[in-house]
């Protein structure tokens, strides 16, 4: 059962990511998903609803309710975000790096001897990509983004969504912080890796290198997928859904960082 907005608050969300629908496809019917905006500066607003299944949507702090009995993938994540926020998606950022990692790793055995499977997965380096995950990018994520909001917030007092601060938070995202976040997987995980010796010059010789590939990845789709997520979905899924994103720019990411490491 569905929670009907009221009229006058109705919004078309016909561009929800596809993302979002396969979050949203993943809990049943018998699901109501319910949330309530509030602004970072704890200035709390009138209540709205989302109905995602009918293109329904607005608002920030998502609370997903399910009938008794029924099993829901999105209704555990959704609780544990409201239980346990940080920590949620620090471990969900982990877990999507280390499978990222993994796809990177395959990527490379092809190039190398035509056969993804040829030797099995190099579990030191998924190691390092889920605690760059979890310790690193993570809480960066978390705390990058709320201090986007509290900026230059996407919503105006009338709880209306702006592009031009949405399009700022990306831009600022994609080309600024992410020197910050190639960074931090350069030195954790060589750190993990045992690499710590080769730091600084793994620093010289690859960090600009890895950021104009980042730059491209990002150019060449990611950032509009981010632009897409960042306008329509409330501020605590907006890090999952990076997360799902980023798999790609974690693959590309991965493989160039470990590119001269073997």
């Amino acid at each position: 059962m569905l929670l009907n907005p009221p009229k006058k608050r109705r919004m078309s969300c016909r561009l929800l990511p596809c993302l979002m629908l396969l979050i949203a496809t993943l809990s049943s019917s018998g699901f109501t998903v319910m949330a309530k905006r509030m602004d970072i500066s704890s200035r709390l607003t009138k209540p709205l609803y989302i109905a995602v299944s009918t293109g329904d949507c607005d608002y920030e702090d998502v609370v997903v309710k399910r009938k008794k009995g029924v099993p829901s993938l999105t209704g555990w994540y959704m609780n544990q975000i409201e239980k346990h926020e940080i920590a949620t998606k620090c471990i969900s950022t982990g877990i999507l790096a280390v499978v990222g990692d993994v796809c990177a790793q395959g990527i490379g055995e092809y190039l190398v001897s035509g056969n993804p499977f040829a030797n099995s997965l190099d579990k030191r380096r998924m190691m390092a990509m889920f605690c760059d995950g979890a310790l690193c990018t993570g809480p960066l994520l978390h705390f990058a983004y709320e201090l986007y909001e509290k900026v230059y917030p996407i919503y105006d007092k009338d709880g209306k969504r702006r592009f031009v601060p949405t399009l700022s938070h990306v831009l600022f995202d994609n080309f600024i912080m992410i020197v910050a976040y190639i960074s931090f997987m350069m030195f954790s995980t060589a750190l993990v890796e045992g690499r710590y010796k080769s730091i600084a010059h793994e620093f010289a010789h690859d960090l600009i290198p890895n950021i104009k590939t980042s730059y491209k990845a990002s150019a060449m789709g990611l950032m509009w997928l981010q632009l897409i997520s960042f306008y329509w979905l409330p501020m605590k899924l907006r890090v999952l859904a990076v997360n799902f994103i980023d798999i790609i720019w974690v693959v590309v990411m991965s493989f160039v960082t470990h590119l001269h490491r073997h």
